[in-house]
């Protein structure tokens, strides 16, 4: 990722704490502005070289950087103020301080919209969703940076006490036994290179394709490093929109001439500036090079959302499918063995349909086995995700630690089964974070 280059102001102790921050490798300092705003210094060759501005700083220097990372909280108003006034992008604006890590602000819009501002990303407060977005996101950078600033031989010692606390239970590495303390495991000792590729939503369909064929592949639009190089006039009028380096990030386009491009922009580039492996600790998500993808909307012209289908594969065999009903409205989740009977596998956060022996199969079901068993041959346990629409096979994605082994089943023993059938593989190295 190429570093920005950032004017910083604050306290020496303060600009020396934030570059011992684990994120400040992200960044390039190209000047530096003193505590009484007398002076700004511009680094070159790691040398200093003064500048006494008058009234304000030179022009010169909004050309040269790519952020001001301010790092006075104390004072943070009248900084943010200063800036503002020289004719700086609010957007520009970075607080970050030792303890809370990014800052967050707000300035009214024209139209008294609330427009807040963290780590150099802007959002438009509307209503409760967009409320809810941004403390999510603030929340997610938080946790970001608190991981990132960890040892990771603290991992596990991480992983077990939250497990505790979801679970209700201990979770011991050196005696694992249920589905969901294995896959705690699988997030921090099996994080292979494959399994990145795999898990990157661009680069999988280069392997798909490989193996079971490009025909099952949902055709790609384009690929981009930002939202803002996104050219719409080259897309049709449906498309899906997606960040292929984490989970839930995609919004669907019914019509590209009426959708919201400025949520979108905003939801995108909070997304792109996430590095998802360190929201759970699902370690493989961390060399992904982030991007946006837009793929063809497929549908069968009855469900708002086709049906997908998810097969459970263990030692590189499908054992269970897992399809989900009644999405638009109180979402079920329905396992079904390889036969298609309904099994009395239950999730303790979405219930299982009324009626699950009702579901018919999908028409393709013994190709989506075959094709599933190609796609999860090697691999302890794998996910592998298919749609069927118009009488055809799609291929969703590649999922190693579906929820990131955050839920529990209300059926009992389903944990402990699942386990038995899960093999840990030899543990690998833990990436650089």
């Amino acid at each position: 990722m190429k570093k920005k280059k950032v004017l910083v102001h604050g306290t020496p102790d303060s600009l020396k704490k934030f570059f011992s921050d684990a994120l400040s490798f992200d960044y390039e300092v190209a000047a530096i502005l003193s505590e009484s705003f007398d002076k700004v210094s511009i680094v070159r060759g790691g040398k200093e070289l003064d500048i006494l501005p008058s009234q304000s700083l030179p022009k010169f220097i909004q050309r040269i950087i790519d952020a001001v990372i301010i790092t006075d909280n104390a004072a943070k108003d009248a900084v943010v103020n200063f800036f503002l006034k020289q004719g700086f992008d609010a957007r520009k604006l970075i607080l970050w301080s030792e303890t809370d890590g990014w800052g967050k602000f707000e300035i009214q819009g024209s139209d008294n919209m609330r427009i807040a501002y963290v780590n150099g990303l802007e959002f438009h407060i509307q209503n409760e969703a967009d409320e809810k977005f941004f403390n999510d996101a603030c929340l997610r950078f938080k946790t970001i940076r608190a991981y990132r600033n960890t040892d990771p031989k603290l991992y596990p010692a991480i992983l077990a006490q939250d497990f505790q606390k979801r679970q209700g239970r201990p979770l011991d590495f050196a005696n694992l036994k249920t589905y969901t303390e294995k896959l705690q495991w699988l997030k921090l000792y099996d994080a292979t290179p494959l399994k990145s590729r795999l898990t990157d939503k661009f680069l999988v369909r280069s392997w798909v394709a490989e193996k079971i064929g490009e025909q099952y592949l949902t055709p790609l639009l384009g690929v981009w490093d930002s939202f803002d190089d996104i050219d719409f006039n080259s897309l049709p009028e449906q498309f899906v929109l997606k960040c292929n380096h984490g989970s839930g990030m995609n919004v669907i386009v019914r019509d590209k001439h009426s959708f919201d491009k400025q949520r979108a922009r905003e939801r995108f580039n909070a997304w792109l500036a996430e590095d998802f492996a360190l929201l759970f600790l699902e370690l493989h998500y961390t060399r992904i090079n982030r991007k946006i993808i837009a793929e063809k909307f497929i549908t069968d012209g009855v469900n708002p959302q086709p049906t997908d289908y998810k097969f459970y594969a263990f030692n590189g065999k499908p054992v269970y499918c897992l399809c989900m009903t009644d999405r638009a409205t109180n979402l079920k989740i329905n396992y079904f063995d390889m036969n298609w009977k309904p099994t009395d596998i239950e999730r303790t956060d979405h219930p299982r349909s009324e009626h699950p022996e009702k579901i018919p199969c999908p028409k393709n079901f013994e190709l989506m086995k075959e094709l599933a068993t190609k796609l999860a041959e090697g691999f302890a346990f794998v996910r592998v995700d298919f749609y069927e629409i118009g009488g055809r096979v799609y291929f969703g994605e590649m999922t190693f630690t579906p929820g990131a082994g955050n839920f529990s089943f209300k059926s009992e023993g389903t944990d402990e089964h699942l386990g038995t059938l899960l093999t840990l593989p030899k543990a690998s190295p833990l990436p650089r974070i």
